[in-house]
């Protein structure tokens, strides 16, 4: 989470989020990905071989763990960076050291657009021509339509929850809570799944709210993003009890504070149906989804 040298290859055109080259460009073969979404879309191509390292946060391919890190977004490691001689480098997020690094070394420079669901279709759509698996990119984003259409017509006309989701707070408090407004993918899965975002009109991405306004707010459904905890009744009735704590909150009195610990919670990959369906059945847990 190797392939041989380069093949030289007809000029493709850039996609929008790589760094222009005056040289024809090549079919990259030595991949480091920080970007944990991008990774998981090169497994998904079936170009798994060709990643020669991967950030802190991967969580494919399977045998990421033989991989060589590389930190993450706000630590990356320059040096081994470097070591590795990659011929791409794909980067979510801003980072003046690995720019520089790029324009320095003539590193081939990717940056991953993915903010909002609909982004996830546009990187695999882009990684797939830049690694010429143009048709392996159709399938998979079309798989992940019809997945995610299946989702859309189980919950369309049903009364939509309002939910509150945490993306992060402190460990054994109601403190330092985050959230997700409009403008972010967690968004977009909530809408997806069928409920009403209650910090939807904030205009922060990720705001930290207070307990008040949560109480304020009223959801009918928590869902607490913790995809480093195992699950386990323990945590659930943790995370219930702390909530009970809080006051009369729709949710809470109905029993309706969800934990979601899957790994990949929070990444914005092809795997984010997995996700959503999970959402869907917590707020309609009437509905199927094939």
């Amino acid at each position: 989470m190797i392939g041989g040298g380069c093949r030289p290859t007809p000029p493709p055109a850039v996609p929008s989020g790589t760094q222009p080259t005056a040289a024809p460009a090549r079919i990259p073969q030595r991949i480091i990905s920080i970007s944990p979404d991008a990774t998981e879309i090169i497994v998904g191509l079936g170009e798994t071989r060709r990643l020669v390292a991967v950030t802190t946060f991967c969580l494919l391919p399977p045998d990421a763990g033989n991989l060589p890190r590389v930190g993450g977004l706000f630590d990356p490691d320059l040096e081994t960076i470097i070591r590795l001689r990659p011929d791409l480098i794909i980067l979510r997020g801003r980072n003046e050291g690995v720019e520089r690094l790029c324009a320095e070394r003539g590193f081939r420079l990717y940056h991953d657009p993915t903010e909002r669901l609909d982004d996830i279709f546009r990187t695999i759509r882009e990684l797939g021509e830049i690694l010429d698996r143009r048709s392996e990119a159709d399938v998979l984003a079309r798989h992940l339509r019809q997945r995610l259409d299946r989702i859309a017509s189980a919950v369309a006309g049903r009364p939509r929850p309002r939910v509150f989701v945490t993306i992060a707070r402190n460990p054994d408090s109601l403190a330092n809570i985050l959230t997700a407004g409009r403008a972010t993918f967690v968004h977009d899965m909530i809408d997806l799944a069928g409920g009403e975002n209650v910090f939807a009109d904030l205009a922060m991405d990720y705001p930290q709210i207070s307990p008040e306004a949560i109480l304020a707010a009223r959801p009918d459904v928590i869902i607490e993003a913790m995809p480093e905890r195992e699950p386990s009744d323990a945590l659930q009735q943790d995370v219930l009890r702390l909530w009970r704590g809080l006051g009369p909150v729709p949710a809470v009195q109905q029993g309706r504070v969800y934990v979601l610990t899957d790994d990949h919670a929070l990444i914005p990959s092809p795997r984010v149906a997995d996700i959503i369906t999970q959402i869907a059945r917590w707020l309609h847990p009437e509905i199927t989804i094939d």
